[in-house]
């Protein structure tokens, strides 16, 4: 037996009372003169202690003393916190209230209700319990009685051959007088379960719903078969009567006593983990919601007997729980972490679905389940994973774990995945959460051209939005959104208006603009189908993003007719993050200054020449001094002129905070189609740095000098290649490579030039499915090679290649309306001798050169003029040329060498559209400059060829040797000796970037290169 002591300290104001001890707690009588103060704590050997308030009535009346009128259940908590069985961090119950009230209830329940305040940690809740209705005189204990002692309410009663006879018997019955006289017959000892339950049944079968509720309220023999399953009933029977007592909840008293007792059980410990659960599951379906909540105490006590096999259990119950659910969460998630690891894959999607229900996601416990996915994904099925998958994002919650265990399945499964909507799943969690990865939506693609023939279209959206979403183009771009385009043509009319433009403003964030099918979604039918089908909640969102595409295709399509939407002419609210204006107002001070003053700087500035949307917000604008002059400037003529700030916050980045997401890709795009530069500022970095005024104002300098400059007009769209594009130019590039080759390792002395050409055209075409070239192939040899445009109807590839030759094959194959534009020079029997490895190395120092020095911000005049230089000093130290190199490109002869420029713009035409626009650096007038097709300075997007050349045509060469300005650098010697060489140019398409450029043409360039590649 345990000694209490109370020690009368009021734990608010310290005051101390005279204190008390006793020994065993059978009875107690009550003694204001000591337990006066407020508040006085009962102490327990263990971490719980009871804490019991004034508002507790110390009437034997009403049960004795307070601990008397505590429930069951928490003495049984106060024991085994002595035998330290339960979890420390449960720390303290208070009594708040007890009793049921009337003493004359007409129910015999011997339980009454009341609710105590639980602790876990820093959590404190108040929470359902009961406690045994004890003789008025007296209250009774558990501390002293030893549980291995405790009846066994689930033992098996044993049965002998009668209660088989007793069961012959009523089912020879054919009334429910009868079935009551053969049980009331059976003494009481001999009454069996077994026996009280058949004859429950057979009373239900033959009853109707009004006899069984006078039989409950008139019939001693009715108790005596109820009482009797109570019991001697093992948890199983009652479980069992509960859940057919489902159909009958007019019987109140018989359900209420059912619950009494399986409380009554529950607070003695007799329940396991999977019956509590039940116990719950079968109360709320009984309509007994309040008493289900009482059971917590049931799982508290058990939890250190929660395994992986029945925690499946408990979370199913769940959704069931209200006020008692985030007790047993917090059960939960101390256990979680030491069983997630062997829990089945059916476990955690039953556990993950109930969490689901509940909209509850406890850190540890997703923590846990995101690990296990990790570690288990190749055990999951499908079926299985998108359910765990889906989960996750209901719950808002994801991590690098899911995205690794995603990651992987995407690579091991890919195109063998069976499930659509598995695909569609993953898709829709990677955007939720922004997860841009390669593998994932690498993977996805290959999935949509694989299996494209039978998608289905409510599930194409959540398959394509991601990648515009995202501004990602897959390795297979070109197949994949050719496989879009036929599908949505295909299954236009089963797709629901809403999903498609989704689809359409996917594709305008990534430039895939979706040209092809303007007439059908801007046209009465389809708007009217439009607002007849789209909830009118999401309506005005989707005109919003109907006009969004308008706009993205007028400005970004030279070829569309837009805009064909009406404009905004009615004001209206726009929502801004509240984030992005408090920065603003922080940083506003330094942007005036860089402004040149406050009149010059607006902030929140919308476009008049966009829709009005809060995509298009300008955060800051710069501009000249008053913002009245914005509404009037003119697109053409006001280009970099007004400079827009933009402040980009966490989300506006994928899930690395490396890349923009897709619509403020558009966002930036189009101000700088419209004339304005942008400048974009990191939210996190200038909520780092508003405390370090210095570096703050370092950060915003070194921002406004990396401002995007505005788009050229009018040919925006051509000179600058958007990411589609350049896959095209990259493909065609490497189909016109690969013919190139095949046309090195053919040809030989003795064929025709023609023959060359004809291989290349085969190639391209069988191989590379390009139908048509660029441009007439140039396949000269010997003196033709010095020809610039040799190849045309007057001189048609006729000539017959003779040992020693030199040949340059210019060519170049089309694609979808994209060039190519390839030049290889080689031996034509595959040897260079002395003078054509002099005069090639030449050629390939200038062009290496060049390939060194372009990027970004570079004068493609400098490019010129650096290959020239290069090109003649090779010349000089080949003994060709003699004198100051400077002096000679001064002098022009240069222009003898190389009549052309270094290159062109390349896109749609093989000599593409932007060279001297207005605005851009004139056409120079000195020799060989003056042949540049273009003089721009260089941006990230362009495609440019570098084509670095050495001819030696007759009369250029008789007019250096004429001109004594040139003549004076020349070895005429060494000079004559070239009179029948031809002539030598390399060829690469060149893709400007920030840092660098990317050549696209992977032939064999080096004399070593080309020799073993013609000899292979």
């Amino acid at each position: 037996m345990f000694r209490i002591s109370l020690s009368g300290t009021n734990t608010d104001s310290g005051l101390q009372a005279k204190p008390a001890s006793f020994d065993g707690i059978e009875k107690f009588v009550q003694n204001v003169d000591i337990l006066y103060p407020i508040i006085t704590e009962c102490c327990l050997p263990s971490t719980v202690s009871f804490m019991i308030t004034r508002s507790v009535q110390f009437d034997v009346s009403y049960g004795g003393f307070a601990i008397g009128i505590m429930s069951r259940c928490i003495l049984r908590r106060v024991q085994n916190s002595v035998l330290s069985y339960v979890t420390p961090t449960v720390q303290c119950a208070i009594a708040r209230r007890y009793g049921t009230g009337d003493d004359n209830n007409t129910s015999k329940s011997t339980l009454g209700h009341t609710s105590i305040l639980v602790q876990q940690g820093s959590d404190i809740q108040e929470l359902p319990a009961i406690f045994r209705k004890i003789k008025k005189d007296e209250i009774a204990t558990i501390l002293n009685r030893d549980a291995e002692t405790e009846p066994d309410l689930c033992a098996a009663v044993e049965v002998s051959t009668r209660p088989q006879e007793v069961i012959e018997h009523l089912d020879n019955c054919l009334t429910s007088t009868g079935i009551l006289s053969i049980i009331n017959q059976i003494p009481e000892k001999d009454l069996c379960p077994e026996i009280a339950a058949y004859a429950f049944d057979r009373l239900v079968r033959n009853e109707t719903l009004i006899g069984l509720k006078n039989l409950e309220n008139s019939s001693a023999v009715f108790d005596k078969i109820i009482e009797c399953i109570l019991r001697n009933g093992d948890p199983k029977m009652l479980l069992d009567f509960m859940e057919l007592l489902k159909k009958f909840l007019d019987l109140q008293k018989t359900v209420q006593r059912f619950c009494d007792e399986l409380l009554v059980r529950n607070s003695d410990g007799i329940l396991t983990v999977v019956e509590i659960c039940e116990c719950i599951e079968r109360f709320v379906d009984c309509k007994q919601q309040e008493a289900a909540e009482k059971f917590w105490t049931g799982i508290a006590d058990n939890e250190k007997l929660i395994d992986d096999q029945n925690i499946k259990f408990i979370f199913k119950v769940l959704p069931k729980l209200k006020v008692s659910r985030r007790l047993v969460l917090g059960v939960i998630e101390r256990e979680i972490p030491h069983l997630w690891w062997n829990m089945t894959p059916e476990a955690v999607s039953e556990c993950l679905e109930a969490l689901s229900a509940c909209n509850s996601s406890p850190f540890r416990t997703m923590h846990s389940f995101s690990r296990w996915l990790n570690t288990n994904i190749h055990a999951v099925s499908e079926a299985q994973l998108e359910g765990i998958v889906g989960a996750f994002t209901t719950l808002d919650f994801s991590n690098n774990q899911i995205e690794k265990a995603l990651e992987r399945y995407m690579k091991a499964k890919g195109i063998r995945v069976k499930s659509q909507s598995l695909i569609a799943t993953i898709l829709n969690h990677c955007m939720r959460f922004r997860i841009r990865n390669h593998h994932i939506l690498n993977g996805s693609s290959e999935y949509v051209i694989a299996n494209a023939d039978r998608l289905d279209p409510s599930l194409v959206t959540s398959m394509i939005e991601p990648f515009g979403y995202f501004h990602y183009q897959p390795v297979n771009s070109i197949k994949f959104w050719q496989t879009v385009e036929t599908y949505l043509k295909d299954n236009f009319i089963k797709i629901q208006p809403m999903e498609l433009i989704k689809v359409f403003l996917s594709c305008c964030y990534i430039q895939m603009f979706p040209l092809n099918f303007v007439s059908s979604v801007f046209n009465p039918y389809f708007l009217d189908l439009m607002h007849s089908t789209t909830p009118t909640q999401g309506l005005s969102k989707v005109r919003s993003d109907l006009k969004l595409i308008d706009a993205s295709l007028t400005l970004e399509c030279q070829t569309y007719t837009g805009p064909l939407l009406p404009r905004d002419h009615v004001a209206k609210s726009i929502w801004q993050d509240g984030r992005i204006k408090r920065v603003i107002h922080g940083i506003i001070e330094h942007l005036e200054e860089l402004a040149g003053g406050y009149e010059n700087l607006t902030t929140s500035v919308i476009v008049g020449k966009l829709p009005v949307n809060s995509l298009y917000i300008i955060d800051a604008l710069i501009h000249p001094p008053g913002i009245g002059n914005f509404w009037s400037y003119s697109v053409r003529s006001d280009r970099n002129v007004y400079v827009a700030v933009l402040v980009h916050l966490p989300e506006y980045f994928d899930s690395t905070g490396e890349f923009l997401i897709g619509p403020q890709m558009m966002r930036i795009r189009h101000l700088r189609c419209l004339g304005i530069k942008v400048v974009t500022l990191n939210y996190d970095k200038l909520m780092k740095l508003r405390i370090h005024p210095k570096m703050l104002k370092a950060y915003l300098v070194e921002r406004m000098k990396n401002a995007l400059d505005a788009l050229p007009y009018e040919v925006s769209g051509r000179v600058i290649k958007s990411d589609m594009e350049i896959e095209v130019l990259r493909y065609v590039a490497k189909v016109s490579s690969d013919a190139h080759k095949a046309v090195m390792k053919t040809i030989k002395p003795g064929v025709s030039e023609y023959e060359g050409e004809s291989l290349f055209l085969h190639h391209c075409y069988s191989v590379g499915g390009c139908r048509h070239a660029s441009y007439t192939c140039i396949c000269g040899s010997g003196i033709n090679s010095a020809i610039l445009h040799y190849g045309h109807a007057g001189a048609p590839n006729d000539r017959g290649l003779k040992d020693g030759d030199m040949c340059l094959f210019d060519m170049g194959a089309n694609y979808c309306g994209y060039a190519a534009d390839i030049t290889c020079s080689f031996p034509a029997n595959g040897k260079f001798t002395e003078d054509q490895k002099f005069i090639y190395n030449a050629v390939l120092a200038a062009r290496n050169a060049v390939m060194d020095a372009a990027k970004e911000g570079v004068s493609w005049t400098d490019m010129h003029i650096l290959a020239n230089k290069v090109m003649l000093t090779k010349l000089k130290e080949g003994g060709m040329l003699k004198g100051d190199v400077n002096e000679m490109f001064e002098a022009g002869l240069a222009a003898i060498f190389q009549p052309h420029g270094l290159g062109h713009l390349l896109g749609l035409d093989v000599h593409d559209v932007g060279g001297y626009l207005e605005g851009q650096p004139p056409r120079s007038t000195k020799p060989g400059l003056n042949k540049l097709r273009f003089a721009r300075i260089l941006k990230a997007g362009m495609y440019v060829t570098v084509e670095p050349g050495c001819y030696f045509i007759e009369c250029l060469m008789d007019k250096a040797l004429s001109d004594p300005n040139l003549n004076k650098f020349i070895v005429k010697v060494v000079f004559e000796r070239f009179r029948k060489f031809g002539g030598v140019r390399i060829e690469d398409d060149v893709l400007i970037t920030k840092c660098g450029n990317e050549n696209f043409a992977i032939v064999p360039r080096t004399v070593e290169e080309i020799e073993k590649w013609m000899a292979s």
